[in-house]
């Protein structure tokens, strides 16, 4: 489950050089780059970096320590796709007091015989968010068989930002090099995160390389020099988590300030350090101690409620409902629970503190839970990295149960977390005892069980229904469908699937009843020729699961993550008159990985004009090893030809 990694605890140092030395490799483009028509290593890449160098160091100006940054690449473009290399967006980090700052960006287009050079004019500055910015520009006169070079220069105020150097990235790299010097006193822990190795690894000392002015003593630097040669590039495919998981890199992590008269600054630190800070964070500990002010918000009802389960389930409801969230996680913003209940929204804290508090006012045993979201990244384990954690969930226990609750979502129902949340492992927290590393076990009650049933007139004419019932994840994703569409456009979109029916009554249950199943009833009626040629070739599965194998990859070295188990059922049943027959019948077949890690399965009995088919895909693991991958690629395979074979043939008989 966790990505492959090497973790070295270091003091690194380093010292200013002043000018860019990587100005230098600038405009040195051979005719053999110029020439290049396809990467050898890689005959599929659409682009190709050429070369990589990266340089960290620290610098004095104007009395003030900056972290300077260095960045140099060539990149090659091989096909039309590949242009989207020539668009640049460099990320900036910024807040209300203080900025990052780019600077001497220079970028080049080299075609044989000529070179465009980037204007001033054509660089861009773009606000993302209040935290975030990101200068933009594209080359000028980039084409096909370009060769592409740029470099710029990163002043940051955020010593903290020394976060190291990504080796691998969306296109294969032929040589990428990171160097870092850094003071003595910057004290940091590093990692070699992913699956390449590294053919350069130096470190070497230079004794007093780094001085302040004013001070007499000089810190010693930790020279660093990294390098990969022939990356391939990270190739992103359907059920996986971040990226961030595997992606080859070395990642830097500040845990230590030396200040000049001997005091530490520490930022890493043991979880029983950050448990006593969590207690008197005003965003976290502090919002969780407003007990009375949520026990005068709920009910009587709610409150003499005898049944704890079921008090629960009322106060989740109370506050999923009283809130819209704002689409906001800020974890360590300023969050405040007052506030937010008093505007009825709020970002991901404030909602799911909430909800703790209430929890709490109620006398249900509730801890908070911090973790990291899919899309971001699995959280440290080693010690503690709070800047891993960007959501927090609450956890309830009742008797022997414990229920995993979040109320940013309308249409979750008790016990569901969102599937941005289901990554594994989080930091579980009352604020008074230790706090503790909890498993997320996705809830597994995930099934979809469809019955198709077609009658056939001795005119050739038929009719059908389709009744559907969703539960747990695979529930909480239709409504989601169905609520991003109304009605009309949802069976537009089904029957432009299937141009040989249409759906003449819809029917849903439970639509906005979380709590419950969601069941849908089509009724069909089939094109007025119906079965009324010689022969009608029908699919049974004109209601596929997974249409086509979501894995292609020749080899996939991070693991597959469904994010939950799930069951698809299907029978489908027809009735024919004794006029017609059926000319062919599946074959029953059955194939599973591991021991009933998956399994998929079809079955048929026909007798006389009667036909029952029972087809079911169970993904009992959610979870697969990079080394299961071929195996269930295969397995996803052999359902698609299943899918796409199994065909019925009904023809009249001879009279």
């Amino acid at each position: 489950m966790k990505p492959i990694y090497l973790l070295l605890t270091i003091l690194c140092t380093s010292f200013c050089y002043g000018q860019n030395p990587m100005s230098s490799k600038f405009n040195r483009v051979s005719q053999d780059e110029l020439n290049m028509k396809v990467y050898a290593k890689d005959t599929t890449a659409h682009a190709v970096i050429l070369e990589e160098y990266g340089e960290n160091f620290f610098d004095v100006e104007n009395d003030r320590i900056w972290l300077i940054k260095h960045y140099y690449a060539k990149i090659k473009i091989l096909d039309k796709q590949g242009l989207d290399a020539a668009n640049i967006e460099i990320p900036v980090y910024k807040s209300e007091k203080s900025s990052e700052y780019i600077k001497n960006i220079k970028a080049v287009t080299h075609n044989p015989g000529e070179k465009n050079e980037l204007a001033e004019d054509q660089v861009f500055t773009v606000d993302l968010n209040s935290f975030y910015a990101e200068k933009r520009f594209t080359f000028p006169n980039v084409k096909v068989g370009s060769v592409i070079e740029y470099q710029y220069t990163l002043q940051s105020p955020y010593i903290y930002n020394f976060e190291g150097w990504d080796f691998q990235s969306d296109i294969p790299k032929i040589y990428s090099e990171f160097n870092a010097k850094i003071p003595a006193n910057y004290r940091y822990n590093r990692s070699l995160k992913g699956f390449q190795k590294l053919d350069v690894n130096e470190a070497s000392v230079k004794k007093g390389c780094f001085r302040i002015p004013g001070i007499p003593d000089r810190a010693d630097c930790e020279l660093l020099r990294y390098a990969m040669k022939d990356i391939p590039a990270f190739k992103e495919e359907s059920y996986m988590l971040s990226k961030n998981n595997y992606i080859s890199r070395i990642a830097f992590e500040l845990s230590e300030y030396v200040r000049l008269d001997g005091r530490k600054d520490v930022y890493t630190k043991s979880w029983k350090a950050v448990d006593k800070d969590m207690r008197k964070d005003k965003d976290i500990g502090a919002q969780v101690r407003k007990n009375k002010f949520f026990k005068n918000k709920l009910s009587d009802e709610i409150l003499n409620e005898p049944s704890e389960l079921k008090k629960a389930k009322k106060i989740y409801a109370f506050i999923k409902d009283h809130y819209t969230w704002n689409g906001k996680y800020g974890l360590f913003g300023d969050a405040n629970v007052r506030q937010a209940f008093q505007n009825r929204t709020g970002n991901v804290p404030e909602v799911n503190l909430s909800l703790v508090n209430s929890l709490l006012a109620a006398d249900i045993k509730t801890e908070t839970v911090l973790l990291s979201t899919r899309a971001k990244g699995l959280p440290t384990q080693k010690h503690p990295v709070m800047s891993d954690f960007n959501y927090l969930v609450a956890k309830v226990t009742i008797g022997e149960e414990v229920f995993l609750l979040d109320a940013t979502e309308k249409l979750l129902s008790f016990g569901l977390l969102p599937i941005r949340a289901l990554n594994y492992n989080g930091r579980a927290m009352d604020f008074k005892n230790p706090s503790y590393w909890f498993t997320i076990n996705p809830y597994q009650e995930n099934r979809q069980n469809t019955i198709v049933s077609i009658t056939v007139s001795e005119d050739g004419t038929a009719k059908g229904k389709i009744s559907q019932v969703n539960t747990g994840y695979l529930a909480y994703q239709k409504r989601q469908e169905l609520l991003e569409n109304d009605t009309e456009t949802y069976l537009d979109d089904f029957e432009s699937s299937l141009p040989f029916l249409e759906v003449s009554d819809y029917e849903v249950k439970d639509r906005t009843n979380v709590e419950k199943p969601i069941k849908e009833i089509f009724t069909l009626d089939f094109d007025e020729d119906g079965f009324s040629n010689s022969e009608t070739f029908l699919d049974p599965f004109f209601l596929k699961v997974f249409s086509k194998n979501p894995f292609a990859l020749e080899k996939r070295e991070y693991p597959v993550d469904f994010a939950f188990s799930r069951v698809y059922t299907t029978r489908f049943l027809m009735s024919i008159p004794p006029t017609h027959e059926f000319a062919n019948l599946p074959e029953n077949q059955e194939f599973t990985i591991g021991n009933g890690k998956a399994i998929c399965a079809l079955k048929t009995v026909q007798q006389n004009g009667q036909l029952n088919m029972s087809f079911k895909l169970i993904i009992n693991n959610f979870y697969f090893e990079p080394q299961e991958y071929q195996e269930l690629k295969d397995f996803f395979s052999k359902l698609s030809i299943l899918q796409k074979n199994t065909r019925l043939i009904i023809k009249k008989k001879n009279s």
